[in-house]
């Protein structure tokens, strides 16, 4: 009778099994770990890319704003100028060559030119999340805001500009020798001192009324213009400057910009 030889081999313990779980979980999770710990220093690091260029875009802008106050207020400054001239003398007493003169000037001021390659590449790409604090994300899209408000602001003050003009074409004559206009444009403030200037007040258009009344609603829609100007030099243009500002300190504090 044959007899077969079994070999047996010894059953592993549980514990064996469970180390070899734990082991595997830990080698996961560890994975994970680096890998989200990649993630988020990569965010940081684009946070940090981002609130740099940020900050340039916002120097930028508030160069920008300053620039556009000066003509506002320089604006403000003229209207001020010929409205109190208009309101103080006769239709009679009002010369052609003066308004011709003061409308001459460049007098609405430059668009805005918001620099927002920045802010548009954070918004389209989702990349505000890169931002931590929260404060820093309210104040940026707060500026955002107030910028396109800035801008819906320009729309209206244009087309003031444009019923100011239309009134000064109903009221004064534009027909001045090439030659007086060149003059005018190469160096005004002489211009007004001179010989020719008196003779041009004397033989060169007249206006193109005789009613008062058409110089009161010019003047009516230059008063309304300056009050929009005013708002926008002695509060808003600030304001926004301050905003602008308040975010570079916060940016450069957040990331430790110097």
């Amino acid at each position: 009778m044959e007899v077969h030889a079994h070999t047996h081999t010894s059953r592993k313990k549980w514990t064996h099994y469970f180390w070899e779980f734990l082991m595997l979980f830990l080698a996961v999770f560890c994975g994970f770990l680096a890998e989200n710990q990649r993630e988020h220093y990569i965010e940081k690091q684009r946070a940090r890319q981002y609130a740099q260029s940020f900050i340039n875009d916002l120097k930028s802008d508030t160069a920008m704003v300053s620039r556009i106050m000066r003509q506002a207020r320089r604006i403000v400054h003229q209207i001020d100028s010929i409205a109190e001239l208009l309101q103080s003398k006769g239709i009679k007493e009002i010369k052609n060559i003066d308004l011709y003169v003061f409308f001459s000037l460049d007098q609405m001021y430059r668009p805005y030119t918001w620099s927002r390659t920045t802010l548009e590449q954070i918004k389209n790409s989702g990349s505000i999340r890169y931002f931590s604090n929260d404060s820093i994300i309210k104040r940026i899209s707060g500026y955002d805001a107030f910028t396109r408000h800035m801008d819906e602001d320009y729309k209206n003050d244009e087309e003031g500009f444009r019923h100011f003009r239309e009134s000064g074409n109903r009221v004064f004559d534009q027909n001045y020798p090439r030659k007086f206009k060149d003059a005018l444009d190469s160096n005004r403030d002489s211009l007004v001192r001179t010989d020719y200037y008196n003779e041009m007040a004397i033989n060169g258009p007249g206006l193109l009324t005789n009613d008062i009344k058409d110089i009161k609603v010019l003047v009516n829609t230059m008063l309304s213009l300056r009050e929009g100007l005013n708002i926008r030099h002695k509060s808003e243009l600030p304001g926004l400057k301050e905003n602008a500002k308040e975010l570079i300190i916060l940016l450069k504090n957040e990331y430790h910009f110097k």
